[in-house]
């Protein structure tokens, strides 16, 4: 039998196929609308190419992409078939799990410190920075392992100062626990080799070194030797030797045109002012003076500066006494280094070195 459009059975027909079209279409869409998942990250929608699923009841996501909106690096390791994920905030992660790891890092039963900075060193380490008054020690980790290695501690009196490839590099100062701090020195921290290496540092600024309570010392004589400036100092005779030969305290100030250092706690002879004027490409000129115990302490901002340039002093009562001034004129803006040497018979030499 055949309908016609003006047939009232061919017009409940079409209305019957609608419905069940309709009917057909919101079942799909509703079980359509079960098994699509939105993925969401930190509030932003991504679209990975596997899309998320609901398997038996559970949220299924691929992780790397979940991994990599989160800041994070995956990776496959297929012969172990192990998916390695390093998390992207895994600084702050550890910082919160190491300050509840409470006496991991004690150095003493009264001295638990605090970790006050993390650095990321590659992939999968980082340089974890303890700290307990003003005692600095350094730690690589791995967060792969979990190992944890001191590589710097806190005698160096060190400050990290920057990473280049698979070497770390601090800026130290020396002291131990006596406060006899030297000039500023490099160490240089191999990762691979496990290695600490320790290196001459010139520098381009002013910076005070020495101790605070080290003996008198008497002025010998200034030279030049070998290319550099040589300071002679003896331990004053009656002083009483306990506790070992610490430098003075010393403040060296850089000019545009050359150096003045000013060594405390000092006797000098009354013919002790003089100059020199040495055969050097950069060094036009040396001359030296005594000043008296009343001379007032110069560079209170550089005294009360953090390691390793200053010398973290909340009061300079603690330095007086005569001291001795060395001026140094160089041709430009001098880069400079000084080390220290002692003698068993208590003598003490400051080699300065200017390039």
């Amino acid at each position: 039998m055949m309908l016609s459009r003006s047939n009232p059975g061919f017009k409940l027909f079409i209305f019957l196929l609608l419905a069940i079209a309709a009917i057909i279409f919101l079942v799909a869409g509703t079980a359509f609308a079960e098994k699509a998942v939105r993925l969401v990250v930190d509030g932003k929608e991504i679209s990975p190419d596997v899309p998320p699923q609901l398997i038996d009841g559970r949220a299924v996501a691929p992780v790397r992409e979940v991994a990599e909106a989160l800041g994070a690096k995956v990776a496959w390791d297929a012969g172990n078939r192990t998916v390695k994920v390093v998390a992207g905030d895994w600084p702050g992660q550890l910082a919160s799990s190491l300050d509840r790891a409470g006496g991991e890092f004690r150095l003493a039963p009264n001295a638990e410190g605090e970790v006050k900075k993390l650095w990321r060193v590659g992939e999968h380490r980082f340089l974890l920075e303890h700290v307990w008054n003003m005692d600095y020690s350094y730690f690589l980790c791995d967060a792969e392992t979990g190992e944890k290695d001191l590589i710097v501690d806190f005698m160096e009196n060190a400050r990290f100062k920057e990473a280049r490839n698979n070497e770390l590099v601090f800026v130290a100062k020396g002291g131990g626990d006596c406060g006899d701090y030297s000039f500023p020195y490099l160490l240089r921290y191999d990762v691979e080799s496990k290695k600490l290496y320790r290196e001459e540092l010139y520098l381009t600024r002013s910076v005070a070194f020495g101790a605070s309570g080290s003996w008198e010392h008497v002025f010998k004589g200034v030279s030049f030797k070998d290319g550099a400036v040589a300071l002679e100092l003896a331990v004053a005779p009656e002083q009483v030797l306990a506790g070992g030969h610490k430098r003075p305290f010393t403040v060296v100030d850089r000019r545009h045109d050359g150096l003045t250092v000013r060594i405390y706690g000092v006797r000098c002879p009354k013919s002790s002012e003089g100059e020199l004027k040495p055969d050097h490409p950069l060094i036009e000129r040396i001359s030296w003076r005594a000043l008296p115990a009343q001379e007032p302490v110069a560079n209170e901002d550089l005294l009360k500066e953090d390691f390793p340039y200053g010398a973290a002093l909340k009061s300079t009562a603690a330095i007086q006494g005569p001291s001795l001034l060395v001026e140094i004129d160089t041709k430009g803006e001098p880069v400079y280094n000084i080390d220290t040497s002692s003698t068993p018979n208590h003598k003490l030499t400051y080699i300065v070195k200017i390039k």
